[in-house]
């Protein structure tokens, strides 16, 4: 009898780590990633975007004067000609 309530023991606690282990490895991973952010460079990549929307300027890829320009038959948004595919229909 005691060895079927030992067996019973066992069986529940490895159905506990089976339920409980993954999400604490998940919070952990999620921690750990908040951690490794780098918030200055998000900070200083959203500055520069605004400062290019205040500017009129923008990041597309229209923006280097000295590639040709083609037009998206699908989209009709301008890009570079050297690409292989539109960046707004990707």
């Amino acid at each position: 009898m005691a060895l079927g309530q030992l067996e019973l023991a066992l069986r529940v606690l490895a159905g506990l780590f089976v339920i409980v282990a993954p999400t604490l490895l998940f919070l952990g991973l999620w921690r750990g990633l908040q951690s490794m952010q780098d918030d200055a460079l998000v900070r200083r990549v959203r500055e520069r975007a605004e400062a290019d929307d205040a500017s009129g300027l923008s990041l597309s890829p229209t923006a280097s004067p000295d590639s040709p320009v083609v037009t998206c038959p699908t989209c009709g948004a301008g890009n570079r000609d050297d690409t292989a595919y539109c960046r707004q229909c990707l």
